[in-house]
């Protein structure tokens, strides 16, 4: 049998990420942070729009057993832009909002296909939040002291 490989387009290439900064989405505060495919970092307009698309979404979020606090990933990648939305529930639970928007749309997102989760990239951070949410509220830490945990600025 003869090993599969991936297309060389699809190799993996680092992408540089950064915490953005704290966004109020209703009940919850949000942790959004950024990835890019360029050399440059997201600017500042794209987080903003980012960041005003979500503060529109503490409805929902209200409308769930929320712990007040979560995470957002705003991704610039080769074909749209990508917007996660993951605030935690009870029990150590993350939910999942998915959004996506072409390149040259001055960022109307749109709910993306339900069926997609997330891209290599993107699980860097997830991964990073995860252990963050172990680590300090279900240590028994404040809410507070993860809200202060942030993914490091560096690559994805």
């Amino acid at each position: 049998m003869e090993a599969e490989t991936v297309a060389p387009q699809d190799e993996y290439r680092p992408r540089r990420a950064r915490f953005a900064r704290l966004v109020q989405a209703g009940p919850a505060t949000i942790k959004l942070s950024t990835i890019s495919v360029s050399d440059a970092h997201v600017d500042e307009d794209a987080v903003n729009i980012a960041a005003a698309f979500l503060g529109l979404q503490g409805a929902m979020i209200a409308a769930t057993d929320h712990r007040n606090a979560g995470f957002a990933v705003l991704h610039h990648g080769e074909e749209a832009w990508w917007l996660l939305l993951h605030w935690w529930l009870e029990g150590g639970i993350a939910t999942q909002k998915l959004w996506r928007a072409d390149l040259a749309s001055g960022g109307a997102f749109a709910p993306a296909d339900p069926l997609l989760m997330a891209c290599v990239w993107e699980l860097s951070v997830i991964d990073f939040e995860r252990r963050a949410w172990m680590r300090t509220a279900m240590a028994g830490r404040p809410v507070s002291v993860y809200l202060d945990d942030k993914f490091p600025e560096g690559t994805a």
